[in-house]
């Protein structure tokens, strides 16, 4: 009796439950040749919900992996069912409906259901929960890469401890760190705060803001299409020095790990390296 009651009890947690998170992902689409990058705000055994700068037709397969420090990738498919605009602020939100088999969801369960866990801790021990380690780097050879990337090149001040700002160039950024290209020697597990400006060149890609009117099921309906073609704003984020790759035309190179980059900032980076990828298509 207490074994079916237990049974009771957990469909309906899995009915009703649904897991707070923020977390960036890549999200493929299908029809689309490149993925949308976006943040997951919720997420159940049964769906999700996603935020994300890009708009995305209702009724979309897609498809993302759920991946945090620490714990092997879960690959998650689905399709758009709902689609709404934020109160405040740019973007949309979707709904989406999950397409799981039985063994598929019950990992997806168990993996919800440490979340939980590591939540319920953090609160018992009464401290914020720490941002996760970044992982051992070779001082030289290729950088691991948990996300897309972009090569264009911007100028950036970087600040050690206890120095005074330096003006250098980075590349090759992702939500996950940057390429530091300066004259300095850094050693590797030095810190480092970052002011820079992502480029505006490339924003020509994203359609003009507007107010548009979209054909549904149920009637017309009025849709409002973000200004993506806003400049970015200037970012300070700290990082972590993890590698050194060879010197490119005297200067020192490095890899940055972000360690603090905060979810808007994130959603800009994506903002960034989705229309450079979109750029780059439209001109092969």
């Amino acid at each position: 009796m207490q074994r079916a009651v237990q049974g009771i009890e957990r469909g309906n947690q899995r009915r009703t439950y649904r897991q707070s998170i923020e977390l960036p992902i890549a999200i493929e689409v299908s029809g689309l040749p490149a993925p949308v990058y976006g943040t997951l705000v919720n997420i159940s055994e049964t769906g999700c919900r996603l935020r994300s700068l890009i708009l995305i037709d209702r009724d979309r397969d897609v498809r993302f992996e759920l991946k945090r420090p620490g714990h092997k990738a879960i690959l998650l498919r689905g399709q758009i069912v709902s689609r709404s605009t934020p109160p405040s602020g740019g973007g949309y939100e979707y709904g989406l409906t999950f397409k799981l088999t039985k063994s598929e969801r019950e990992t997806l369960l168990k993996e919800i259901q440490e979340m939980q866990r590591r939540e319920a801790a953090a609160r018992a021990d009464n401290r914020p929960q720490t941002v996760p380690a970044a992982a051992p780097a070779a001082a030289t050879g290729k950088q691991r890469r948990g996300s897309v990337r972009t090569l264009v090149g911007f100028p950036v001040r970087y600040k050690t401890p206890g120095r005074p700002a330096i003006v250098a160039e980075a590349n090759d950024v992702s939500m996950g760190g940057l390429r530091l290209i300066c004259l300095e020697k850094l050693e590797i597990g030095t810190m480092v705060e970052l002011r820079f400006t992502l480029p505006k060149s490339v924003l020509w890609v994203y359609p003009a803001a507007e107010d548009r009117t979209e054909i549904t099921p149920f009637g017309p309906r009025r849709i409002r299409i973000p200004d993506n073609r806003r400049p970015f704003e200037e970012m300070i984020v700290h990082g972590r020095v993890v590698s050194r790759f060879a010197p490119l035309r005297d200067r020192e190179v490095y890899g940055v790990q972000f360690t603090d980059i905060d979810g808007y900032q994130r959603e800009e980076v994506a903002r960034f390296t989705h229309a450079v990828q979109l750029a780059k298509l439209r001109s092969e």
